[in-house]
């Protein structure tokens, strides 16, 4: 999105225009041969209002029955055709660089949005406790084909599916770290405290998402206990040490009370996606010292604002 709230698109010839904000996924879809531009950030996460109408479009796209069927038990067996088709039609309607690593990201991100969909539909057309198997059966949503409603249904009342929702609501029973961080990515998150205050910690980031908007933890909760024994121990270390900033003894805390000195299959911090060898293997150290990212998609954009700053800028002398 450019500063004047519009959105940067190019044309089947390459030649760029500016859309109006607000952008819904149905205009996406009927601009044809136009592709939509979003910045991303180093991990290659969607950013800002962009990444946020590529999102949303996702969802959109996950919801649809002609790329994802809901009758199918799982998601890796969606035929190998359907996945290449949506990498295809992402493609078609938004700039994203070339690469695997791309196109996984997106069937990743398009696979959760899959998965939340149905859990919307059984949370809102089928109920086993007060509904009879008919009722279920023929409590079928616009836009759904009766034979993949029917096998879907099928699949909530198997056993094996009633096995995985118990182990399920186990995991997430389990969960200590309740963010409120909202409907807002990580990555945006990230994005606004980079803003506001330049070089960060990881126990800074932990605050803006793990408290709620008062600024408080809620009494009794893991992350409330967290966070006072991260400040003692920051404050211990402070007054030990002169040599180290702020912000390295901050994180140093952070990993040493969050992972217990290891490091862990999955970061807190990062949000969807973001895997264990983006944070922790020689690359991801040394993009957190900022020796080896350079963000492209940043870059473009700042030349596309001055591009398109000069173009105002003649049209309003010729005026």
């Amino acid at each position: 999105v450019t500063n004047e709230g519009c959105f940067l698109c190019a044309d089947v010839d390459g030649k760029r225009h500016l859309v109006k904000d607000p952008l819904q996924p149905r205009d996406v879809w009927n601009d044809r041969g136009l592709r939509y531009y979003f910045q991303f950030n180093e991990l290659n996460r969607p950013l800002r209002k962009g990444g946020c109408i590529l999102v949303s479009f996702l969802r959109d796209v996950a919801k649809r029955e002609t790329f994802f069927p809901v009758g199918v038990s799982s998601w890796h067996k969606l035929k190998k055709k359907m996945k290449a088709d949506i990498v295809i039609v992402i493609r078609k309607h938004f700039v994203i660089p070339d690469g695997e690593l791309f196109d996984k990201a997106i069937l990743k991100r398009t696979s959760k949005y899959w998965k939340n969909y149905r859990y919307f539909l059984r949370e809102n057309y089928f109920d086993p406790m007060t509904r009879t198997d008919d009722q279920n059966y023929d409590n079928r949503p616009d836009g759904i084909s009766k034979q993949n409603w029917t096998n879907l249904v099928d699949y909530w009342y198997s056993l094996g599916f009633q096995k995985l929702s118990e182990l399920g609501k186990d995991a997430r029973a389990s969960l200590g770290h309740a963010h409120f961080s909202g409907a807002k990515s990580f990555a945006n998150r990230r994005a606004e405290l980079e803003k506001e205050k330049g070089i960060f910690s990881e126990l800074d980031f932990y605050k803006s998402v793990y408290t709620k908007k008062d600024g408080c933890f809620k009494e009794g909760t893991l992350p409330q206990q967290f966070l006072e024994d991260s400040n003692n121990k920051v404050k211990e270390c402070l007054a030990s040490s002169s040599a180290k900033s702020r912000v390295d003894i901050e994180n140093e805390v952070f990993d040493d009370l969050m992972y217990n000195g290891e490091v862990p299959k999955r970061s807190l911090n990062y949000g969807f996606g973001v895997k264990q060898s983006d944070i922790f293997s020689v690359q991801g150290l040394l993009r957190k010292e900022g020796s080896s990212y350079v963000n492209y998609s940043a870059i473009e954009m700042e030349n596309l604002k001055a591009e398109f700053s000069a173009v105002k800028k003649q049209n309003e002398d010729l005026r």
